[in-house]
């Protein structure tokens, strides 16, 4: 595995590299407060593939926009990344976050991918939910990322998960107490901006869909909706899972994704 990272413009953009070089490139992006790390817990499902799992800028090792950012500000700096490592075609796969920007760049560089993953995501940012982020972005300013700390965890897993302490609550828990709080509110704002909705009708690429009937920042409905816009698109339901599923269910989830894979090569 290579790690390394690379300075654009305005933002340092960190990352690993592994798999075999001449294999199809896949490339991942976690969710909101953690970092490249979340798909170490879905290595079996890459396998064969060579992988690229980036630090989403404010992330991780990656730097923040010192001005405000978008979704597609963050694609564009994506598209810069893969050419600078000279990569022409990806499978994108992204959860929460990261599926809002795979919509993005999906949309705004569809000749550059050949298939689309996304997990536990939406495509409709509701005005209750842009009220929501403006008051967490608020209490984590004045008093850091331990003032929402619980109540997130409670939205991104179970109950029973949370209190048996499983290897993906402990990690996500653990990065989340790190995350920056300038980063909270910078992406946050950027995640409120999301509009794909109708316009995931002109995507036609293989499209898989992981969903959680309980997800209460992707509700059923949406995920359906998702699913009915997307052409051909295949939807799998993980549960019982609150908003990361794929933490929770690791070995179906990296089942899920395999078989999905082998149907691209």
């Amino acid at each position: 595995m290579t790690s390394g990272s690379i300075s654009l413009n305005h933002v340092e953009i960190a990352y690993d590299l592994s798999g075999p070089p001449d294999g199809e490139t896949v490339v991942l992006l976690h969710c909101f407060g953690s970092n490249r790390k979340y798909w170490d817990f879905h290595k079996e499902a890459f396998v064969g593939f060579k992988t690229l799992a980036i630090d989403v800028p404010g992330h991780g090792q990656s730097t923040l926009y010192e001005d405000g950012c978008s979704l597609e500000l963050i694609a564009g700096d994506i598209l810069s990344l893969l050419d600078a490592l000279g990569i022409k075609k990806i499978i994108l796969g992204g959860v929460s976050m990261g599926g809002m920007i795979s919509q993005t760049f999906t949309l705004k560089y569809p000749d550059l991918v050949s298939a689309l993953m996304l997990i536990n995501t939406t495509c409709l940012i509701s005005e209750d939910m842009h009220q929501l982020w403006k008051e967490r972005s608020k209490q984590v300013l004045e008093n850091g990322t331990s003032a929402v700390h619980e109540a997130l965890m409670q939205r991104w897993f179970t109950l029973n998960a949370i209190k048996n302490k499983i290897s993906g609550y402990n990690y996500l828990s653990e990065t989340f107490k790190n995350f920056r709080p300038e980063t909270f509110k910078k992406i946050s704002e950027a995640m409120c901006g999301l509009d794909t909705d109708r316009r995931l009708k002109s995507i036609s690429v293989p499209t898989l869909i992981i969903a959680t009937p309980d997800d209460p920042g992707a509700p059923t409905y949406i995920s359906k909706r998702m699913a009915d816009f997307i052409n051909g698109s295949d939807l799998h339901w993980l549960e019982p899972a609150q908003h990361l599923s794929s933490l929770e269910h690791i070995d179906e989830f990296n089942a899920i994704v395999t078989n999905f894979l082998s149907k691209q090569i």
